[in-house]
């Protein structure tokens, strides 16, 4: 069904994400006849999901609360639970700028997947932390050289794309955590899906779930699946 399924995944966010979805579905509601969220808590243990519990007796929202730690086993089970034919997901802060966005999503018309980059033509140096600008370059550069792929910044949170691309791709992930975007576009584009990326302005904001220690595991899964026979 012709629609958009938004997928928000969630760690202790209660303080902003009730704000977040107000805000997610007075844009995208004007813009899909059709349009849901799901916001998938995992290993969360703040108030964050009854708050979006008393949100979704207003909104098209279905709150899931998962035990497992990690943004991709969020987003793999926000993609199960997914109902039409489009498919995105951002981050529960509202970081980007919706006109940019919208943008994005009209894209849907010429390619597979859209995703959203901070960094291209060296922009946006200044619009975020220190802790997100080495997640978003890193995972560029380690993307690009272990699987190719043409990708400023991997990690942005904010992607789209056509359900027929999670319906083909494998769903054996590797990577599970901050490291899932790059195994999600490595499939697709193994599966020949045309992946667009765009100059998306973000909003500087001070939030943000991953941590340096994560680095060491995030490296093993991807050397993993990179040489994976």
């Amino acid at each position: 069904m012709e629609g958009l399924s938004l997928i928000i995944p969630a760690r202790n966010t209660g303080s902003f994400i009730g704000e977040s979805i107000e805000q997610y579905n007075l844009v995208f509601s004007k813009r899909f006849k059709n349009f849901e969220i799901i916001v998938v808590f995992n290993d969360n243990w703040d108030s964050g999901a009854e708050k979006c519990r008393e949100l979704a007796k207003k909104f098209p929202l279905k709150v899931i609360e998962i035990p497992q730690r990690g943004k991709g086993y969020a987003l793999i089970r926000g993609f199960e639970e997914a109902r039409f034919d489009f498919i995105g997901f951002m981050d529960a802060d509202n970081p980007f700028s919706f006109d940019s966005i919208l943008k994005m999503i009209d894209s849907l018309d010429f390619y597979d997947g859209v995703i959203a980059s901070k960094y291209l033509k060296g922009r946006a140096k200044n619009q975020d932390f220190l802790i997100r600008r080495i997640t978003s370059l890193g995972g560029g550069f380690i993307s690009r050289i272990l699987f190719n792929l043409k990708f400023t910044d991997t990690q942005a949170g904010a992607k789209f794309f056509r359900k027929g691309v999670w319906d083909k791709i494998d769903k054996n992930f590797i990577c599970r955590g901050f490291d899932f975007d790059i195994e999600f576009l490595y499939k697709a584009q193994r599966a020949n899906f045309k992946i667009k990326e765009f100059y998306t302005p973000c909003k500087f904001k001070k939030f943000s779930t991953f941590r340096l220690k994560y680095l060491p595991g995030i490296l093993k899964r991807l050397f993993k699946l990179r040489f994976l026979k």
